[in-house]
């Protein structure tokens, strides 16, 4: 009895605890899986090209862009723009990258000349920074030096001139400013009798600096020597703005397509740079599907018009890549056949140009200055964005067709899709022949590529 109920209680037996492999192992598929997953789907990828995309044309391109009205910084139809371009881009298979572009920008509050009991409204000179002041209206002569000027007694005054005489000289609006202030100006009322009113920006002097209509100046204009009061009030803000950047995942900067989106005030910037822009989207969209589109970026670069700001932007924050960069193609205003299509291009690459082009114009680019022209900074030699690569050492081709009359005008409203898709296909071509070219780059010394370092 005993025995039996002995045997009654023991444990009965029971299965080995499974190895722990056998319960890590499918816990680590799982995870494994999660996270490749999760990787996938969270790391960056080429946005799939749209076949609609690729069949565009520059025509197309245009009226899309042309709906947003003038670009200038901070402006409505700026912002707008850059979200449609980031979009063509998209739809390209380019990821588009926004970088920031922060800037001050002046703007005009009205203002008023007073001579006697005549009162007209007063605009402030792009750039200036408005100011009053009383003085004598002293006329000036067509073309005439800061001596001259002060030989006439401009000193503590206020100078008085129209444009067609100074436009007629061939000299800008900067110059005028500096050689009045030189002599000792108060102020400056410029008559605006153009036939196209062009923005020029003057230097940011804390003085009164402006225009008024062709209507006002002939009253103005009989009453020089007489004592006037001019007001001018400007409000300088902050703005932003962006630089895109398309270009597909793992794709090096070997190739460098760019153009600025951003206009001057009131333009819709048709050839400037409406034209540009559209190039390098043309260029874009004949790199897809092909292996260019793995070794060329596409930028548009903001801010321009106010000094090359946003390419500055570009090239410090991007030094390391642009390294690898064998040319920087700068497509500004190709949509008006002011000139035959023409290059300023480095020593190494107009051979090159040549070659993609026969017979291409070749001209030489602005002299180096240390001045600052509405749109057009130089610190090397140039006059578009172009410069801020060339203090880099990277190889730049600026590729262009000249000035129009409408250049910086409210009348710069239309282009040539044709010569658009011309000039797009241009920078292709001598993009390809650039890659297929040899090339040794030199290395970076003291902040600058320079072979001779």
């Amino acid at each position: 009895m005993l025995n039996a109920m002995h045997a009654r209680s023991r444990p009965l037996p029971t299965r080995p605890r499974p190895p722990v492999w056998k319960w890590l192992l499918p816990a680590a598929l799982v995870l494994g899986g999660g996270w490749g997953a999760w990787y996938w789907a969270s790391r960056p990828h080429d946005p799939p090209v749209q076949t609609a995309a690729l069949s565009r044309t520059a025509s197309q391109d245009w009226r899309g862009l042309q709906a947003f009205g003038p670009r200038p910084v901070g402006s409505e139809g700026h912002d707008r723009a850059e979200g449609w371009l980031a979009g063509q881009f998209r739809a390209l298979g380019y990821p588009v990258t926004e970088q920031a572009v922060t800037l001050e920008r002046p703007y005009d509050r009205g203002g008023t000349l007073r001579v006697g009991s005549l009162r007209v409204p007063a605009a402030a000179l792009y750039g200036s920074r408005g100011g009053e002041q009383e003085g004598r209206l002293v006329r000036l002569p067509p073309g005439a030096t800061s001596e001259q000027m002060e030989a006439r007694g401009l000193r503590g005054q206020i100078a008085l001139t129209t444009c067609q005489e100074w436009d007629g000289e061939g000299v800008t609006r900067r110059d005028l400013v500096e050689r009045a202030t030189q002599a000792g100006a108060l102020g400056l009322v410029l008559v605006q009798d153009c036939p196209v009113r062009q923005l020029q920006r003057v230097p940011a002097t804390p003085l009164p600096l402006v225009w008024v209509s062709a209507g006002d100046g002939a009253k103005v204009l009989p009453l020089a020597g007489q004592p006037a009061r001019l007001t001018s009030k400007v409000e300088v803000r902050e703005v932003k703005g962006h630089n895109l950047i398309a270009a597909r995942v793992g794709a090096k900067p070997e190739v460098l397509f760019g153009a600025h989106l951003d206009s001057v005030n009131d333009s819709h910037g048709a050839n400037d740079n409406g034209s540009g822009v559209l190039a390098v989207l043309e260029a874009a969209r004949e790199a897809a599907r092909t292996p260019l589109a793995d070794r060329a970026w596409f930028v548009l670069f903001d801010a321009e018009e106010d000094g090359l700001v946003g390419s500055r932007a570009f090239v410090d924050a991007h030094r390391y890549p642009l390294r690898q960069t064998r040319a920087m193609l700068n497509l500004d205003m190709v949509g008006v056949n002011a000139e035959p299509l023409g290059v300023a291009a480095h020593a190494e690459l107009l051979p090159l140009a040549r070659r993609v082009r026969p017979g291409v114009r070749v001209f030489e680019d602005e002299a180096a200055t240390r001045r600052e022209t509405f749109g057009r900074s130089m610190n090397i030699s140039g006059n578009s964005d172009q410069v801020p690569f060339q203090s880099w050492g990277v190889r730049t081709v600026f590729i262009h067709r000249g000035l129009d009359r409408n250049y910086h005008a409210a009348t710069d409203l239309t282009l040539s899709p044709a010569l658009v898709r011309e000039a797009g296909d241009f920078a292709v071509k001598l993009a390809q022949a650039v890659l297929a070219a040899p090339w040794t780059p030199d290395e970076p010394c003291e902040g600058f590529r320079s072979s001779g370092c």
